[in-house]
C-alpha cells in the first residue's frame, strides 16, 4: 500500500447529524422545550429543515478540561447509540451533567434514551 491508501483507512467516518454552531445552542436554549433528568438536560427546538441537528455541552463546574472533554466523548457515544430513530426536523442540545463521569454507561443510556422519548424525538 501506498501513502495514499493508508491515509483514506484512516479516515474518520462522516458525521450522521450536523454539530450546532454556537449562535444556534443559545437560540435553542431559549427557544426549546427541556427535559431533565440526574445525568443530562436535553434542550428540543423543531425548525422547518429535513435533517436534525445536535449539541453537545459540558458545564465548567464538571471538572477540568480532561475530565469535561471525557464527559463530552461519552454523552457523543451515547447519543450515537440512542440516536438511531431519531426523528427529522429538530435541533437538540444535550447539555452533560458532571454525574456522567461516574456513571455505569448503560445507565446512561436508558437515561438518555428516556429523554428523548419523553421529547418526541424517538421514533
Amino acid at each position: 500500500m501506498n501513502g495514499r491508501e493508508d491515509e483514506g483507512m484512516l479516515r474518520r467516518p462522516a458525521r450522521a447529524y450536523p454539530v450546532l454552531k454556537n449562535w444556534e445552542i443559545r437560540q435553542v436554549i431559549t427557544k426549546g422545550k427541556s427535559f431533565v433528568n440526574q445525568y443530562f438536560v436535553v434542550y428540543i427546538l423543531p425548525h422547518e429543515k429535513s435533517t436534525s441537528k445536535v449539541g453537545f455541552c459540558t458545564g465548567r463546574a464538571a471538572g477540568g478540561a480532561v475530565r469535561r472533554n471525557r464527559i463530552r466523548r461519552r454523552t457523543k457515544e451515547v447519543f450515537r447509540l440512542v440516536a438511531k430513530d431519531l426523528a427529522d426536523g429538530y435541533s437538540v442540545v444535550i447539555i452533560a451533567r458532571p454525574e456522567v463521569y461516574g456513571a455505569e454507561f448503560q445507565l446512561l443510556q436508558r437515561a438518555l434514551e428516556q429523554l428523548l422519548l419523553r421529547g418526541g424525538l424517538l421514533k
